[in-house]
């Protein structure tokens, strides 16, 4: 009986490696999503707002059920600069502004199985510090990092332990920048970081970090005309260098957003101004797909009468693949509908916002742009722009941010009310990244030890090699040097059941595979 068992359960291990398909759809009459991320022990996170702007953070598993939430309702809790990241370790650290302090950065942390484990607010002796940044730590820290720029604290970066204590905190200063200074996004690579900064009305500055703060290297570049934001720098993959979404400034009359493409040195490849002949034009999120070779964006188009759904996919030439504009789904006049976040899933993108009758709303969109509902048209200009790379030496100060713990009120009360607009939900899992890469567990099922071989491409440098139980809990974990051939894992002390094997490297998934055990 336990040779049929173990027979239909490698059969279910194969099927969950199965791509995802697509669908369009809400869980909730109300409220939005500003933020998801993809969780590497399988399912997502996300964070939003409910209808009174009560922040709400919530665990989906990969079929979109719902794991454990909190709704955060103290008064001093505010619901902007909403961002979240899964620590090396599997926990979670949720970012929000608090009141506190004439304004001050809430750090939460929430197990992996969604135990409260503490609150603290990050603030400054005299001013206001309400952070834009948020990054987990380099592999092997289950710590984190935030950041942003105020008058009273420019460019800031901050290291914190996974208890929130602070470890270092810097602030980093370019020669030619006058006024405030600002930090907007930070990313582990490798053994440091890598932070897109802005300076000056029309200035893009990005720098790496090591683990302990100190300055590695910077590009800056200055494009007369427009104030450059840039709102978020991916890794594109583990040799690709990097991408970046951002926008202008009122100008244009908030017509024109950015892509722009940087190598592993930070050397800008190309720029790309993206028009819209609408009344305004917004993207918020950027992640890479197709194994770094190319990028989505998403954001929202307004015509001067709705608001609706924008998805961009370009290449890393900087050349646009596809565009795809969609309305909301429910009836009444009023078809106003954005996306806000997305995350990936392998080659397929996740992306979460809001809608007036719909109200928070997911898509699981395929590498071609398939799985909107009401397709309208779209037209946009992609104009390649040459930036002036400045040549100044950067310096760095210290930071004076205090910290303190607090007890911010909460309850787990979250309605939900899943309705699918177009496509299907049934048989969505967890997709295995096209990386070239390919694993073999030995023996699967397996009582004692198991071999995972690796074939493909050669392993990486910075890769690991994680098992998770159907929990979602991390109960292994061990590096991988680059170009390992195989790893043998000792399962001995392990209950039986399924467990999930990923082969990751910075923030790629390279491989899955599912492991049974047995006895």
């Amino acid at each position: 009986m336990k040779k049929i068992i173990s027979c239909i359960l490698f059969a279910l291990c194969v099927s969950f490696l199965h791509a995802q398909t697509t669908a369009y759809f809400k869980v909730g009459n109300n409220g939005s999503f500003e933020k998801i991320e993809h969780v590497s022990s399988g399912g997502y996170i996300t964070i939003g707002a409910d209808s009174v702007w009560k922040t709400q953070v919530i665990r989906w598993d990969a079929n979109y059920n719902v794991l454990w939430k909190y709704k955060f309702t103290d008064a001093a809790i505010a619901a902007a600069q909403l961002k979240i990241v899964e620590a090396n370790d599997g926990s979670f650290y949720f970012m929000c502004a608090s009141t506190e302090h004439t304004g001050s950065t809430l750090i939460i942390k929430i197990s992996s199985a969604g135990a409260m484990l503490w609150q603290k607010i990050y603030y400054l002796a005299s001013g206001n510090m309400n952070s834009i940044a948020l990054s987990k730590a380099v592999s092997g820290d289950n710590g984190f990092l935030f950041g942003g720029g105020q008058c009273t604290l420019y460019n800031y970066v901050i290291k914190c332990n996974s208890s929130g204590a602070i470890e270092w905190q810097q602030q980093y200063f370019y020669p030619l920048s006058t006024g405030v200074i600002t930090c907007w996004s930070i990313i582990p690579d490798g053994t440091g970081y890598v932070v897109a900064a802005g300076y000056n009305i029309n200035s893009l500055l990005t720098f790496k970090l090591s683990a302990l703060g100190a300055l590695l290297s910077h590009t800056a570049y200055t494009y007369t005309g427009m104030q450059i934001l840039p709102l978020r720098i991916v890794k594109l993959n583990a040799t690709g260098g990097y991408g970046m979404v951002g926008y202008y400034n009122n100008s244009n009359d908030n017509k024109t957003e950015f892509v722009a493409f940087f190598d592993q040195a930070l050397n800008l490849l190309t720029f790309n101004e993206l028009t819209v002949t609408y009344t305004q034009f917004t993207l918020t999120e950027i992640a890479a797909i197709n194994n770094g070779r190319d990028v989505v964006v998403d954001g929202s188009i307004y015509d001067g009468s709705a608001f609706t759904i924008a998805m961009i996919c370009m290449n890393k030439a900087g050349n646009i693949k596809w565009k795809k504009r969609a309305a909301g789904n429910t009836g009444g006049s009023n078809t106003n509908v954005e996306f806000r976040g997305l995350t990936t899933n392998g080659n397929t993108s996740v992306h979460v916002g809001t809608g007036y009758n719909e109200g928070r709303i997911m898509a699981v969109i395929d590498s071609n742009g398939n799985g909107l509902c009401n397709d309208v048209t779209f037209d946009i200009t992609n104009y390649h722009r040459t930036l002036v790379l400045q040549a100044q030496t950067m310096s760095v100060a210290a930071a004076n941010a205090l910290v303190a713990d607090v007890t911010y009120t909460y309850n787990n009360v979250n309605s939900f009310n899943r309705v699918i607009y177009c496509g299907s939900l049934s048989g969505i899992e967890e997709e295995t990244a096209a990386a070239g890469i390919t694993t073999i567990v030995s023996p699967n099922p397996a009582a004692n030890q198991c071999v995972i071989s690796f074939a493909g491409k050669d392993i990486p440098q910075h890769s690991l090699l994680s098992m998770y139980d159907m929990a979602g809990n991390k109960v292994h974990e061990t590096a991988v040097a680059a170009q390992t051939s195989s790893k043998t894992i000792d399962v001995s002390q392990f209950p039986e059941g399924l467990y999930l094997i990923r082969l990751s490297s910075d923030n790629e998934i390279l491989a899955n595979e599912k492991l049974v055990i047995m006895r």
